[in-house]
């Protein structure tokens, strides 16, 4: 009984041992700073700044909440990926709030400075060639296009939550005022869903823009010119831009008589697995003639004059070429990348109400044993009428066999 006792005892003494060491005296134990060392003695009344910054000091030696020890490792590491934004984050909160003592600070309070947060200009952490300081603007009302994204508006409200419930874990404070920074998943996509009309109509507008351009009312330099063709690939059929570029001579095949392009290649992801349907408005543009071109000329690939020595910098010439014509022609190429013309698809498959399946097998998302089910229940039509409604509000385009 009395071995037992002795184990029992023995056995627990380690985690009693364990147990003792509260937050508090993890980091009392350590290499503080002096500010942080009077704050935990109560030497030191803490106002925000200076709840920020033993933030910073606790963090930065490897303290988390719930941890039994510091980890000076994570510690380094958070200090460099995170120790610059959250130093950003102190500023823009005592911008906004002053410097109050932290028990002062009232919920009513941090609601007004998230408004005046919410509209601080992208450069709000920059300085004019002037010299001024453009976090002066906090409080103005800002346009959604210049104003700080919904990401980092997110992160700076979510620091400063952060920063209470360290004070309130040290049993320094009994409550956290920054609890109500704090946002559901639904929560931010409806912050973000605010934000995207206006995007939406910048980079729509330009996509179509561009496929009003020249080189779609006949001044094509040639009948395979990859300015021509590539962004209609993205755009009628969904290819993404590397699988456009290195499209080769064998890559259209004919299933049932429909014309589809193999896409086959060692990609990072079953999807690169797949066909796609080509619609009636390219078979009418001549793409299929211009795969029987390139074969006549005895070319492997569709677009040989993005042809590189170097794997990967085919798709940079295009990107080369695209924007050098973007800015030829008065597009504004900083407000269209290629992916939009995906983009523009997808938008047009969800408009028309198109199935969750339809969707993604047109935008090449389905995996490769999916598609195999898929083309074994004959819906391959049903993607190309979709792709083919999906493109019917396009511009009047001219194609090389006008």
């Amino acid at each position: 009984m009395r071995d037992n006792l002795a184990t029992r005892i023995d056995t627990e003494m380690p985690q009693e041992t364990t147990t003792w060491q509260t937050p508090r005296s993890l980091l009392e134990a350590a290499n503080i700073t002096e500010q942080s060392r009077a704050v935990l003695d109560g030497e030191m009344q803490i106002c925000l700044e200076t709840a920020f910054e033993l933030f910073i000091n606790a963090r930065s030696l490897g303290y988390r909440p719930g941890a039994l020890r510091l980890d000076a490792a994570r510690g380094e590491h958070w200090h460099r990926i995170s120790g610059a934004n959250t130093q950003s984050a102190k500023r823009v909160w005592t911008r906004a709030l002053g410097n109050p003592f932290f028990s002062d600070i009232e919920r009513e309070d941090i609601v007004v400075a998230l408004e005046k947060i919410r509209n601080l200009p992208k450069c709000h952490g920059k300085r004019s060639s002037s010299g001024t300081d453009h976090e002066s603007g906090l409080g103005k009302e800002t346009s959604a296009r210049d104003r700080i994204g919904i990401s980092t508006f997110l992160k700076f409200g979510r620091t400063a939550r952060q920063v209470g419930d360290l004070l309130v874990e040290l049993n320094l404070e009994d409550a956290n005022p920054f609890d109500i920074c704090s946002w559901s998943t639904a929560e931010e996509a409806c912050l973000r869903q605010q934000e995207r009309p206006s995007e939406t109509r910048e980079w729509s507008e330009a996509v179509e823009s561009y496929l009003s351009s020249p080189i779609f009312k006949g001044d094509m330099r040639d009948a395979g010119d990859p300015l021509f063709w590539i962004p209609l690939l993205m755009c009628l059929g969904g290819l993404r831009l590397d699988e456009a570029v290195h499209l080769t001579t064998e890559d259209l095949q004919f299933r049932h008589g429909m014309p589809v392009i193999c896409i086959d290649r060692d990609g990072k992801t079953p999807a690169a697995c797949r066909e796609i349907p080509v619609t009636r408005r390219l078979q009418d543009l001549g793409l299929v003639e211009l795969f029987e071109l390139r074969r006549d000329q005895n070319e492997a690939l569709l677009f040989p004059q993005l042809a590189a020595d170097r794997p990967g910098t085919a798709t940079a010439r295009f990107r080369k070429d695209f924007i050098r014509y973007c800015e030829t022609h008065g597009i504004d190429a900083s407000t269209l990348h290629a992916q939009d013309f995906r983009r523009a698809l997808h938008h047009a498959l969800l408009d028309q109400e198109c199935p969750d399946h339809v969707v993604r097998n047109a935008m090449g998302q389905m995996s490769r044993d999916t598609w195999g089910r898929f083309l074994d229940d004959s819906l391959l039509q049903t993607v190309q009428q979709a792709l083919t409604e999906a493109g019917a509000g396009l511009t009047d385009i001219v194609g090389p066999n006008r």
